[in-house]
């Protein structure tokens, strides 16, 4: 029976590595929750606006140019506010999964509907919401800043 013992400098070093991903653990949690909350607190606040009023003028023009009819601003607005309160809270994982999906359609359906009309140039500024939502999601997933669904389920017989 052989033992092994762990010398000082192999201790240090498992140590300094606790630290070390202790440090990125928090570095990441940081990242995942400033994007977090500057992306989805004034999208939530603002869909308010489009869910309960005749909307902001600046996304009314956007629909009309797109060729949307205009009640479905406040059929997005309804779902965005439901979809900011699962990211943000994350009370309901699996709320949040679903969240987390309904505004990637939601992105790429605004990138691919500027293309389409030819509107390019304002295609880039829906894709970019896409690609933070795609971060946050990657960094809720490694961080665990919220209980991830499917994680702790158990494999059915």
């Amino acid at each position: 029976m052989q033992t092994s013992v762990s010398s000082p400098t192999n201790v240090a070093a498992q140590g300094q590595t606790l630290d070390s991903d202790a440090k990125v653990q928090r570095r990441n949690k940081i990242i995942y929750w400033t994007l977090t909350v500057l992306m989805f607190v004034p999208g939530t606040l603002g869909a308010f606006a489009e869910a309960f009023t005749k909307g902001p003028a600046s996304i009314v023009k956007i629909m009309i140019a797109l060729g949307f009819p205009l009640y479905l601003m406040k059929i997005l607005g309804v779902f965005k506010i439901f979809g900011g309160i699962a990211i943000l809270t994350g009370k309901l994982p699996r709320m949040k999964e679903w969240a987390y999906a309904g505004f990637a359609i939601e992105f790429l359906g605004a990138t691919a509907s500027h293309v389409i009309t030819g509107d390019v140039k304002y295609a880039l500024f829906p894709f970019s919401f896409f690609v933070v939502l795609v971060i946050t999601y990657l960094l809720w997933h490694q961080t665990a800043a919220t209980p991830v669904p499917f994680e702790s389920a158990k494999p059915r017989a």
